[in-house]
């Protein structure tokens, strides 16, 4: 018996090379599929992650106040008090201003960030030159983004006008902890010494500004706790805030559902390609039909011809689901280089074994599925198709009261609901993506079946074969 099979195998293996190669490049249709859903899932991980390695240097410290005015004294007395206990501080007020570059004459909206020496109590800023933030507190200096110094022509060392207050410019800044480099196309981002901002003189009564204060705590302090005290001080006032870990759950859901959005973009792909393949297998088995056939004479029994090219195209889907998961990793490692300025983290790329396994089984599972449909008609061919080919024109044609056939069918459509399901948020969600996709395809399918009617019809043999095709 063994050796029957391997004879079957071989003859089914060596009848065609052509033939294996089309069915392979049907198979790569999910490859694009495969490659979303492992691109997608595996940078979400990776930004997940990253987000929960740095939440401290994102939100700017384990506790984060913030307010629309300057705080109330009840407030700067238990900083003070917290200070005075040891524990470290750090003060940023944000507003937006006109910049003015004295040599030049250009003027330009900023952003302006006074900070305190403490800050930024985690992650660095990264300057251009190397360590000119240490120069920041010396005396009235300034660190801008690199877009001001092109937009008004400017260079590191000249004078920058804020309000009453000239300042020089020390440096440029090239990264900051907790900000994405795209806000500075909002306005370019200006960073001076908290002392310095009286002197500017554009802080006045009615002037709009946002006042944070971020403390860091030791580690036997409970964030949520030291909170929560502050906030039966403050009940009175308007002052928000937050902890480290609040900020990681936030961002983290935000990635959620933008990766699950992004999921179901790359499942249609998925079950585009599965389509794609089904009409591909289709074709591949209406040319299988002699060679089938004469290995029904050879004694191959119809559930043997089914079984060996099923293996076949299990083989040639793996090796489209192999390349799809080669694909989507080499997005992988692309991304942060494209999404990096819009990205509040510095994002660490890293293998997600759980994201390649799972888009390699699902790109080799809606493979099979989808095939499996066509392959079941190999079974029909008698070893007298092999004689009388033109005299059975419809050898092919299945009842629909095939039982493999309505297993298979129903494998399908548990395989859409279940992967559906899985990439929504919730059972009623994935019913819903459910039946839009049975809806669309339903459409699809009429469409397609209107137009081939038509084209029959209306199309005549004696026009251009340009035109016809």
């Amino acid at each position: 018996m063994n050796a029957r099979w391997r004879m079957l195998a071989a003859l089914a293996w060596r009848e065609s090379r052509t033939a294996r190669r089309r069915l392979l490049l049907y198979m790569s249709s999910i490859s694009l599929g495969v490659a979303a859903l492992v691109a997608i899932d595996s940078f979400a991980g990776n930004v997940t992650r990253s987000v929960r390695e740095q939440s401290r240097s994102l939100l700017g410290g384990d506790v984060a106040f913030s307010a629309r005015q300057a705080f109330p004294t009840s407030f700067d007395t238990i900083m003070d008090s917290l200070s005075a206990r040891g524990t470290p501080i750090s003060r940023v007020t944000s507003f937006a201003s006109m910049a003015l570059v004295a040599r030049t004459e250009g003027t330009r909206l900023v952003q302006v960030r006074a900070v305190t020496p403490e800050y930024p109590l985690y992650g660095e800023v990264v300057t251009e030159p190397a360590g000119a933030f240490a120069l920041l507190h010396a005396g009235s200096n300034a660190l801008v983004d690199p877009s001001l110094l092109v937009t008004l022509d400017a260079q590191v060392g000249d004078t920058l006008v804020l309000g009453f207050h000239v300042f020089r410019i020390v440096g440029v800044l090239r990264a900051v902890p907790g900000d994405p480099g795209v806000t500075a196309a909002i306005g370019p981002r200006v960073i001076i010494p908290m002392a310095q901002l009286e002197a500017t003189q554009l802080l006045e009564f009615g002037s709009r500004a946002q006042y944070e204060a971020m403390l860091k705590l030791r580690d036997d302090q409970n964030p949520q706790r030291v909170l929560s005290d502050i906030r039966t001080q403050l009940d009175s006032t308007r002052v928000r805030g937050r902890t480290a870990a609040q900020t990681e759950i936030d961002l983290t859901d935000a990635i959620d559902e933008l990766a699950g959005f992004l999921g179901i973009v790359g499942l249609i792909a998925l079950l585009l390609g599965g389509i794609g393949v089904a009409s591909g297998v289709n074709a591949f088995v209406a040319r299988k039909i002699d060679a089938v056939a004469i290995l029904r004479c050879l004694g191959a029994t119809g559930g043997q011809v089914l079984a060996v090219y099923v293996a076949q195209a299990a083989a040639m889907g793996l090796l489209g689901a192999a390349a799809g998961v080669v694909l989507g990793v080499g997005i992988q490692f692309l991304l942060p280089q494209v999404l990096g300025d819009f990205l509040p983290v510095n994002v660490t790329v890293s293998l997600e074994p759980r994201a390649i396994v799972l888009g390699l089984l699902v790109g080799l599972w809606v493979a099979m599925v989808f095939s499996l449909l066509s392959l079941l008609r190999l079974r029909s061919i008698s070893p007298l198709q092999a004689l009388r080919r033109d005299a059975d024109p419809d050898v092919l044609r299945q009842s629909w009261r095939d039982v493999p056939r309505m297993l298979v069918a129903l494998a399908l459509v548990g395989s859409v609901v279940t992967i559906a399901i899985a990439r929504s948020d919730g059972v009623q969600e994935g019913l819903g993506l459910s039946a839009a996709i049975v809806a669309v395809v339903a459409a699809l399918w009429v469409s397609a079946t209107v137009l081939s009617r038509g084209a029959r019809r209306l199309i005549r043999g004696q026009w251009p074969y340009a035109v016809r095709q």
